[in-house]
């Protein structure tokens, strides 16, 4: 007798073994683009000629008058050209060198109000998130009170202000004779800057105080000093650093926006804002004596906005790793 055995039975079958998980994918930082390079090499390049413009022969002086083969070029007589690259204005001096010594000034302003607003900003950003309560409540109300008043109008009013302060007359001794024009402005502005950067930090620091690391450094007996100078605040600078060059643009508008209305640096001190307002009228017959200004400032801008965008983007990933 036979028996017959069903052999596909007895074949063995692997155990159900679980696919394999998919590997993560690696994270990489965005790509820094080319435009990133440009704006970089627009904003080195102004620095650098505006730093050392008395040293670069190219560059004439802002007082010193173009001569047209020996005649006076007053009064928008030479336009663009070998001569003078952006041509003259209604005083015959030369656009291209009152564009780069107008830089040196509008740069110096915007840089020092950047600095004095971050570090006025940054630090009551990172009281009023990290300790709230009273601190918070009270550091909440001045800035929204400061973010209340249209910020143009604000540094109008203060400008005017301590203007007239300064002025001798009866029952006005110009107590504020020592402030330069340049100083107000860059002071104007960095007032201007805290808030919202308060805001901005303030926010950043609320997050912060809450992830696993601080409060790790809290279980451990840290002080308060200590987690907000080594745990928070290395992690707010990349976050700051792209704020900072996104407000560096702005107050750069600001600050030709002042000179263009007439709330400027001291007399015979070149700004953009000045330069575009003193020829603004005339660009019918000399167009180049205000659109070099406007461009350079547009691109200036342009180049900072860039660069913080570009800033923000590198540190996305880092940020959100924290």
């Amino acid at each position: 007798m036979t028996l017959i055995t069903d052999t596909t039975s007895m074949t063995p079958t692997p155990l159900d073994v679980p696919p394999a998980a998919e590997p993560l994918p690696k994270r990489s930082r965005s790509k820094i683009h080319v435009g990133f390079w440009i704006a970089l090499a627009w904003v080195a390049a102004l620095l650098l000629m505006a730093i050392f413009a008395d040293q670069l022969s190219f560059i004439r002086l802002p007082t010193a008058a173009v001569k047209n083969h020996g005649r006076s070029t007053a009064g928008y007589k030479l336009g663009p050209g070998w001569n003078a690259w952006f041509g003259v204005d209604s005083t015959g001096r030369d656009v291209f060198s009152k564009v780069i010594y107008g830089a040196r000034t509008t740069l110096k302003v915007g840089l020092w109000s950047t600095v004095i607003g971050l570090l006025v900003g940054t630090f009551m950003g990172l009281i009023a998130g990290y300790f709230k309560g009273t601190y918070d409540r009270v550091i909440s109300i001045v800035v929204d009170i400061m973010l209340a008043v249209p910020p143009l109008v604000l540094a109008i009013i203060i400008v005017y202000r301590v203007g007239d302060l300064q002025q001798d007359r009866p029952g006005n001794p110009g107590i504020l004779k020592w402030f330069t024009r340049t100083e107000q402005i860059t002071v104007v502005l960095s007032l201007l800057a805290i808030a919202p950067l308060a805001r901005i930090v303030r926010a950043l620091t609320m997050s912060l105080a809450q992830r696993d690391f601080v409060l790790a450094a809290r279980s451990v007996g840290a002080k308060n000093f200590r987690i907000i100078t080594r745990e928070i605040l290395p992690n707010l600078i990349p976050a700051m650093m792209s704020v900072a060059f996104t407000g560096l643009a702005l107050l750069i508008s600001a600050e030709a926006a002042l000179a263009f209305l007439g709330f400027s640096v001291e007399t015979g001190t070149p700004t953009w804002g000045k330069m575009i307002n003193a020829s603004y009228r005339d660009m019918d017959k000399a167009w180049w004596a205000t659109l070099f200004p406007s461009l350079v400032l547009f691109l200036t801008v342009l180049a900072f906005n860039v660069i913080g965008d570009r800033i923000a983007r590198h540190y996305d990933i880092r940020e959100a790793a924290l």
